[in-house]
C-alpha cells in the first residue's frame, strides 16, 4: 500500500501533468482560433491600391555640389531627389504605411494565470511551503471583431495612403513651380544686368564722343552733363540688376539645396517653354492634378470611417477559456471551463462617433467640390493671363522694339556726325531701354504664365510634359502588404 506522502506527491504529479497539457492546448488555441474565427467573421482584406511613388531614375548625391552653371533637365532631376520640403512629404508615406499595417492587425488574445489559493496548513506534509496545497488558475481571452471592422479599417488606411501619396505629387508639382518661378527669374535678372551692362557701355561711347566735341567747341557743356546724369543713371540700375541676380541666386539655389554654391549660381538656358499646353478647360471631374487625386482619395477614406464608425453599433465578442487546479483532499481536481463576453449597449450606441465621421465626410466632401471648382476658376485665369502676355510680348518683339532700335542707331549717326543734337541721341537711348526692359518684362510674364499654366492643366496626357508631367508619372504601387 502507498503511504499518504506518496500518494499525496502522485496526485500532485498528475495535477502538474493535466496543468501542462491544457496550457499547450490553450496556448495552441490562442493561435489557431483568432484565425479560424476571422476567416468565419471578416472577408479577405482589400488589395492596397497603387499610390504615388518615385519613378526609377538616376540617383543624384545630394551632398555633392554640381557644376554651378546649371541646365533644366539637371535642375528637374535635383529638385525631385534633393528637394528638402518633397523629401519630407515623401516621409510622410512611411507614417501611412505603417498605418495599413496597423489597421489589418487582428486583436491579440489575452492569456492569464496565476495562485487563486494557497493553504499553509492544508497539503502534502507539514514542513516546506512548497508541499502544501495550491490551486492553480490559467485563462485565454480572445476577442473577435464583428461587422467587417478590420476590412473597413484597412480600406480607410489605404485610402489614406492614397491621398498621401498624391499630396507627395502635389508637394512635387509646387516645387516644380517654384523652380520654375525661381529659373524665370534668375534668367531675367541676368538678362536685365547684361541689358544694363550694354546701356551702360553705349552711354559710356556717347559720354566719350561727347568729351571729344566739347573739346572742339562743336557742343556745349550743358550738354555733356545731361549725357552724364544718364550714365550714372545707367549705372545706378545695373548695380540694382547685380542685386536681384544675387538675390534670385539664393531663392533657386535653396530649392535645390545648393546653398555653398549660391554665389556662382548660373542659368545656361531660359525658360523651356516647348509648345503651348492645351487651351481648353478641363472638367473638374476629369482633371488629374495630383491635389485634386489627393482630395478624391481623402473623400474615399472619409467614406470607409462613416461606415467604420456605423459597425461601431455590431457588437463584438470575446471567447474565453479557462483550467482552474483545486488539490484535493478540498477541492476537485482540474476543471474547465468556457466564457463569452458581449458588451451591452446600455448608455450609449456609438451615436457620436457615427455623427463626428459622417461630419468629418461632409467635410472632406464640400472641401474636394471647393478645390475643384477653384480649379476650373485657376484654368480660365491662367490662360487668358498667358494669352494676352503672349499678345504683349509678339507685339513688342515684332513692331517696337526693331523700331527704337531704328530709331537710337540713326540718332547715334547723326550725333557723330554733327547732324542731330545730344537731347535727341538721349531721347532714343532712354525710349530703347525702357522698350528693352518691357520685353524683357513682358517674356518673364509669360514665362510664369505659360508655368502656372502647365502646373494647373494637368490631365492623363500631361504625363509626357517635360516639365511638370513627372508629378503624374509617380504612380509605381508603394510596397505595402496587409497579411
Amino acid at each position: 500500500m502507498m503511504t499518504p506522502l506518496v500518494r499525496a506527491l502522485v496526485d500532485v504529479k498528475a495535477s502538474v501533468r493535466t496543468t501542462a497539457l491544457v496550457l499547450t492546448l490553450l496556448i495552441a488555441g490562442a493561435v489557431l482560433l483568432p484565425a479560424q474565427a476571422a476567416a468565419q467573421v471578416q472577408p479577405a482584406p482589400p488589395t492596397v491600391s497603387p499610390a504615388p511613388a518615385m519613378t526609377d531614375a538616376p540617383s543624384v548625391n545630394c551632398a555633392a555640389q554640381p557644376s554651378p552653371e546649371l541646365n533644366w533637365p539637371l535642375a528637374q532631376q535635383r529638385l525631385a531627389q534633393c528637394n528638402r520640403d518633397f523629401r519630407l512629404a515623401l516621409q510622410s508615406l512611411r507614417a501611412a504605411q505603417a498605418d495599413v499595417q496597423i489597421a489589418g492587425q487582428r486583436p491579440n488574445p489575452t492569456l492569464s494565470t496565476g495562485v487563486g489559493q494557497y493553504s499553509t496548513t492544508v497539503g502534502a506534509g507539514s514542513g516546506a511551503p512548497f508541499d502544501k496545497q495550491v490551486d492553480w488558475l490559467a485563462r485565454l481571452d480572445q476577442p473577435i471583431e464583428r461587422g467587417n471592422k478590420r476590412d473597413l479599417r484597412v480600406q480607410a488606411a489605404s485610402q489614406s495612403l492614397r491621398a498621401a501619396g498624391w499630396s507627395a505629387a502635389d508637394m512635387l508639382r509646387q516645387q516644380q513651380l517654384a523652380l520654375a518661378n525661381a529659373w524665370i527669374d534668375l534668367w531675367g535678372a541676368q538678362e536685365k544686368t547684361r541689358l544694363q551692362r550694354e546701356l551702360t557701355a553705349l552711354y559710356r561711347n556717347t559720354y566719350d564722343s561727347a568729351q571729344r566735341r566739347l573739346k572742339a567747341g562743336d557742343i556745349a557743356a550743358s550738354d555733356v552733363a545731361r549725357i552724364d546724369l544718364d550714365l550714372q543713371r545707367a549705372e545706378t540700375d545695373r548695380i540694382a540688376a547685380n542685386s536681384e541676380t544675387v538675390r534670385a541666386r539664393f531663392v533657386l539655389a535653396s530649392l535645390l539645396a545648393m546653398e555653398p554654391q549660391a554665389p556662382q549660381l548660373k542659368v545656361v538656358s531660359p525658360w523651356p517653354a516647348s509648345e503651348p499646353a492645351s487651351a481648353t478647360i478641363i472638367p473638374a471631374g476629369d482633371a488629374e492634378r495630383p491635389d485634386l487625386q489627393a482630395a478624391r482619395a481623402q473623400q474615399a477614406a472619409a467614406d470607409s470611417q462613416a461606415e467604420l464608425a456605423r459597425s461601431l453599433q455590431t457588437r463584438d465578442i470575446s471567447i474565453g477559456l479557462q483550467v482552474d487546479r483545486f488539490a484535493p483532499p478540498t477541492g476537485f481536481g482540474t476543471t474547465l471551463g468556457a466564457y463569452v463576453s458581449i458588451p451591452l449597449f446600455i448608455n450609449h450606441r456609438y451615436e457620436g462617433e457615427l455623427a463626428r465621421a459622417e461630419a468629418d465626410r461632409d467635410f472632406v466632401a464640400a472641401a474636394r467640390a471647393r478645390l475643384e471648382q477653384q480649379a476650373r476658376a485657376d484654368q480660365q485665369r491662367l490662360l487668358e493671363a498667358r494669352l494676352g502676355a503672349r499678345l504683349r510680348r509678339e507685339r513688342l518683339e515684332r513692331e517696337a522694339l526693331p523700331l527704337a532700335e531704328k530709331v537710337v542707331t540713326n540718332a547715334e549717326l547723326a550725333y557723330r556726325k554733327g547732324a542731330g543734337n545730344v537731347l535727341e541721341l538721349i531721347d532714343a537711348l532712354r525710349q530703347l531701354r525702357a522698350l528693352q526692359l518691357e520685353a524683357l518684362a513682358v517674356r518673364l510674364d509669360e514665362d510664369r504664365a505659360d508655368a502656372a499654366a502647365r502646373a494647373e492643366m494637368l490631365t492623363a496626357t500631361a504625363a509626357a510634359d517635360p516639365i511638370f508631367g513627372e508629378s503624374l508619372r509617380l504612380s509605381q504601387p508603394l510596397p505595402v502588404s496587409v497579411k
